[in-house]
């Protein structure tokens, strides 16, 4: 049988926009790149029309993972799903709708020749050492915002990617995060590099717990993360020792996470609890409570065990209602294995 064609496919190729390479991957899910490559080329060079079937095999998804990877181009705007199949959505049109979209007037701000010089030096310095000479316009007007919105100095700005960058502190170049940062830096009044001096151990502090935080954890760092801890701190004024003690109660959850966290801490300020023996006599409190009513069983160490669910230490959590529900199947999942065994006992 003659394939036609076979030539043309070895030599052709695949026109990627750079804005997907330098906007889009570093936030989009590896199976979602690949399904995106794959209908790109598909609309490009082969027949223009591909089944979820066939893209499922192809790249070797279970149907839900992709479905998930669809999903996550559909949040993008890169895709849009209808009955009728999958569209390709214009993704510069998409870039230059942004960047055309009229923005709130702002009072015009005359600077100086040298202002405008220092900070273009800045700017430049950061696409050369962070984005290889390639950064996107989003990164551009993040910046700009910075110093309008901020007043910061070209040098602070500087240091913000540092801090962010750093191999051993973040090593995450994320705007959402990039800008929580900024957020905390302005709050506490930090314009110039001398005010960030004076900030900067304090905030190394602060910095270093919420590491600890994730760490312990084991959860990434985000910026609605960042603003929790804080809260801990500065409303709640709670410091690591207190938080530590907090983060020893997690044991008791098979899902720990801030949130948990969050709502031991605010039960503890509510009762007045400000430290290591507030927190022990209170505990023996509701203990002894508990066997003075004669259920119970004996307390376990304090560290317990993350998955047996039981016991005093469980249900004086349950009693503040701090219990996560165990993870289950999906139904999906279920069914699947039940007729993957069905098969098999026929077969």
């Amino acid at each position: 049988m003659e394939i036609n064609g076979q030539e043309k496919f070895l030599l052709s190729d695949t026109a990627v926009s750079d804005i997907f390479i330098h906007e889009y991957i570093p936030r989009l899910g590896g199976s979602a790149v690949k399904c995106y490559l794959l209908l790109l080329s598909v609309f490009q060079n082969g027949k223009r029309e591909i089944s979820k079937k066939d893209l499922s095999l192809r790249l070797s998804l279970t149907p839900k993972d992709l479905d998930l990877s669809l999903n996550e181009l559909v949040k993008e705007n890169l895709i849009a799903l209808s009955k009728e199949g999958i569209r390709l959505s214009d993704m510069k049109a998409i870039e230059l709708k942004t960047l055309l979209d009229a923005k709130p007037q702002e009072a015009i701000v005359i600077l100086s020749p040298e202002v405008i010089t220092e900070r273009e030096q800045v700017v430049t310095a950061i696409n050369n050492e962070y984005f290889q000479g390639l950064m996107t316009h989003a990164w551009y007007d993040m910046i700009d915002d910075w110093f309008l919105k901020y007043k910061f100095e070209p040098a602070v700005v500087q240091a913000l990617f540092a801090e962010a960058t750093a191999s051993d502190k973040w090593g995450k170049l994320n705007r959402p995060f990039l800008n929580s940062i900024a957020a905390r830096w302005s709050k506490y009044g930090v314009k110039t590099f001398s005010e960030l001096s004076a900030f900067y151990e304090q905030n190394e502090l602060f910095l270093d717990l919420y590491r600890h935080i994730c760490k312990v954890l084991r959860i990434s760092f985000t910026e609605p993360g960042l603003r929790m801890v804080e809260s801990w701190v500065d409303e709640l004024d709670y410091d690591k020792n207190i938080i530590d003690l907090a983060l020893e109660e997690t044991t008791a959850s098979s899902r720990p996470n801030l949130r948990y966290v969050d709502t031991i801490l605010r039960r503890w300020h509510s009762q007045g609890i400000k430290s290591k023996e507030d927190v022990e006599n209170e505990r023996k409190s509701w203990l002894q409570g508990k066997k003075g009513k004669g259920g119970g069983k004996a307390a376990k160490s304090f560290n317990r065990d993350n998955y047996e669910g039981n016991g005093s230490d469980s249900d004086y959590d349950e009693a503040f209602g701090l219990t996560y529900p165990k993870m289950q199947t999906a139904k999906a999942d279920n069914d699947f294995i039940g007729k993957k065994d069905a098969d098999k006992h026929s077969g």
